[in-house]
């Protein structure tokens, strides 16, 4: 019988990995083939889908497994993700949406501090959960994993606020898709020669071109682990080297930091080997299913009970985010002369992702804010890191 009492034992690595690669897999299944579960989105399913093995005893809530998820899946995603992601290109091709983008990551980070000052009394362990929920609010997944592998909130506090996040920014994106039929609105973001222009001939094309299946030989999956390895080994070797050095206390904190590293040599390397990154195949999908993992490991240690207690008032502190992130949005994109559709799609992708900002376009027939949409949400995956950790450590100052 294994030690923990549970159907698998600690010990037992080769049946856990099968459990939680098995859960990611079904997950992204159920996600692309069923529309309940697409709502719930894959994330929030492969959380329950921990919670339900360890709730009910199949696996257990501590192993050396999950130790090797933590030290080499979870970095390893990082670069899987942005290696391809040529930050030049993505300046210039954005357009308009890049300014209006940086105003609702204003607002995220600006929200972020508001709602801990308001919270930190009745949440423990706040500052890390709001570096992660900032993160979050302005890349995705990929920052929220880097910043909760970087500050260690409590698991049960990390499953939570997943659960939060998601039903909250549901509810926004209601709110953000009714906007442009509401009267009221129309009179303070009234249609122009240039939001009209938005429903170009051009429907697709964008969207389409990121989406598309794309062939990946033997040849790209070498390619694009080899270089993942190589990058994240080269960030763990320089962070411990800075950490280690002479230099002021700021610069081995900051540049100690292994995700904030990484997240560097990541975006480094297409801006130095351009030719190569425009040929891999393969990056995108490996770095999405290593995400997958890490939210069934991080469902894993939490209770129904404990989520259920937690919940809620994350559900405030989410909501308080996402308050500013609209206000800064709106009320400074009002005063800079954008348009309603603009600083929609931005509060969209900031808060939910380049691919929620696509869908959201192409539904509202906005063709030609289709593509600038996936790159503004693209650039919120490199700047979330950065300024994640930058707002959990004034959160961590301020807070505690």
């Amino acid at each position: 019988m294994p030690a923990a009492g549970t159907l698998i034992a600690p010990g037992d690595a080769w049946s856990l990995w099968t459990v939680l690669i098995g859960v990611a897999a079904i997950c992204i299944v159920l996600e692309q083939k069923n529309r309940i579960a697409r709502t719930l989105t894959g994330p929030v399913l492969a959380l329950f889908g921990g919670m339900f093995l360890s709730n009910f005893s199949v696996v257990p809530t501590d192993a050396p497994t999950y130790d090797a998820i933590s030290e080499f899946v979870i970095p390893l995603a990082i670069p899987l993700l942005l290696m391809r992601m040529h930050i030049l290109r993505v300046i210039r091709e954005t357009g308009r949406l890049f300014v209006v983008f940086h105003l609702s990551a204003l607002g995220t980070v600006a929200g972020g501090v508001v709602a801990c000052w308001l919270l930190h009394d009745r949440i423990q362990h706040l500052a890390g959960i709001g570096a992660a929920m900032i993160a979050s609010y302005i890349g995705g997944a990929i920052n929220f994993v880097a910043m909760i592998e970087a500050f260690k909130p409590p698991e049960e506090l990390a499953s939570a606020a997943i659960v939060a996040d998601n039903a909250v920014m549901a509810l926004y994106f209601l709110v953000l898709i009714a906007l442009p039929g509401i009267a009221l609105v129309r009179r303070f973001f009234p249609e122009t020669a240039r939001s009209r222009a938005f429903r170009g001939e051009n429907a697709e094309g964008g969207a389409a071109a990121f989406w598309k299946p794309k062939p990946i030989a033997l040849l790209d999956i070498a390619a694009v682990l080899a270089i993942a390895f190589l990058i994240t080994a080269a960030a763990v070797k320089l962070a411990a080297w800075f950490r280690a050095s002479d230099f002021p206390p700021l610069v081995r904190e900051v540049c100690g930091q292994k995700y904030l590293v990484l997240t560097t040599l990541s975006i480094m390397f297409p801006l130095l080997f351009r030719k190569t990154a425009e040929k891999l195949a393969g990056a995108e999908e490996l770095g999405t299913f290593c995400i997958y993992i890490f939210f069934v490991m991080v469902g894993v240690p939490a209770s129904f009970r404990e989520v259920l207690v937690e919940a809620p008032m994350l559900f405030v502190f989410c909501g308080i985010i996402l308050l500013f992130n609209f206000l800064f949005t709106f009320g400074l994109g009002k005063l800079l002369g954008y348009e309603l559709e603009e600083m929609i799609l931005c509060a969209v992708v900031s808060s939910g992702g380049p691919m929620n900002g696509a869908a959201i376009a192409i539904s509202k027939g906005w063709s030609a804010l289709v593509f600038p949409s996936v790159l503004a949400g693209i650039w919120g995956y490199v700047i979330g890191n950065y300024l994640g950790f930058a707002g959990g450590k004034l959160l961590e100052r301020l807070f505690g």
